[in-house]
């Protein structure tokens, strides 16, 4: 089965290939420089391929989306407000997945800005709910 990088990959060496008798390495730097191309189309290409997963599974984007908006208020210099977000996902979502990394993200940021009784409450809380699930 071809995956994204796969069929990218096979696209670039087939360009390649085209173009080698055109352009011909003069000397083992530009081998060396021809591989870190390659190198770096790959990492590429792998980019591509997680983003798109990630992108294509609503719980996924919803953990990187919590994730990112943590980043942003810590950017600015208002980390505690992004309990706020965490706290609405919670009461919006009955997706254990999502509820899991909130409850963790929640828990940190607290424990991170001296609120270290109410984030002890929050992981307690989602330990609570996993333990129910669970049984």
């Amino acid at each position: 089965m071809y995956t994204v990088k796969t069929f990218a990959i096979s696209i670039m060496a087939t360009m390649l290939l085209i173009a080698a008798p055109q352009v011909r390495a003069q000397s083992p730097d530009d081998l060396a420089l021809m591989q870190t191309f390659l190198e770096i189309m790959t990492d590429y290409f792998e980019i591509i391929e997680s983003t798109h997963e990630i992108a294509s599974d609503s719980e996924k984007s919803a953990i990187l989306q919590m994730t990112k908006i943590q980043e942003v208020y810590e950017e600015r210099g208002e980390k505690a407000l992004s309990t706020v977000v965490l706290k609405e996902v919670l009461a919006k979502s009955n997706n254990q997945a999502i509820r899991n990394a909130a409850y963790m993200l929640l828990g940190d940021t607290l424990k991170e800005t001296g609120r270290a009784d109410e984030a002890l409450e929050m992981l307690k809380k989602g330990l609570d709910e996993n333990i129910k699930a669970a049984q």
